[in-house]
């Protein structure tokens, strides 16, 4: 398996590789079916009964956007469904369509505003989740970047938020704090 925590790296294989390289084989196909978002395999792990699910509590509201490149893998949103699982994790999942980024569009500077008023929904919705929510959970590192650049919130990748349940990881230092 090829399992990836970029939504675009991971959608490129399934989806834009085969296109992109003018090869509809049986190699790309194997790609293709090879290919996982970290929390897609996740979950089928936890479907399997092979997921291990002894976390600890965090007590925390976490506002959830599933970026468009995640919701074109078209297979749920996995993320949110292992982060609920989570004792104490309030997830509030986002209805945003979009962060208004757009890969690197909204780094341009004749975009900026646009892209900004197009995140302004997404901006809304954290706002509206109150103090309480002091980070954020995206899929896609682009989208994490507008997010707190639009919140002035930390934004974490929801893999990071796994691995401190697991009592692995130090989501404000962002570092290890055990070995596995």
């Amino acid at each position: 398996d090829i399992v990836g925590t970029s939504t675009s790296c991971t959608l490129t294989l399934k989806e834009e590789a085969p296109e992109l390289l003018d090869m509809e084989d049986e190699g790309t196909h194997t790609l293709k079916m090879a290919t996982w978002d970290i929390f897609e395999w996740l979950r089928e792990r936890h479907d399997l009964g092979e997921l291990k699910t002894d976390f600890a509590e965090m007590n925390m509201v976490l506002p959830y956007h599933a970026p468009c490149q995640y919701r074109a893998h078209r297979v749920g949103k996995p993320a949110l469904e292992i982060l609920a699982l989570i004792p104490g994790v309030d997830v509030r999942e986002s209805h945003a369509r979009c962060c208004g980024i757009a890969g690197t569009y909204g780094y341009k500077a004749e975009k900026y505003q646009i892209a900004m008023d197009v995140g302004a929904e997404l901006f809304d919705f954290v706002a509206d989740q109150g103090a309480e929510a002091k980070m954020t959970a995206c899929d896609s590192e682009t989208c994490r970047w507008q997010l707190e650049h639009g919140t002035n919130k930390p934004s974490r990748h929801p893999i990071e938020f796994l691995a401190a349940a697991y009592g692995l990881y130090d989501l404000e230092k962002r570092q290890l704090v055990n070995e596995i």
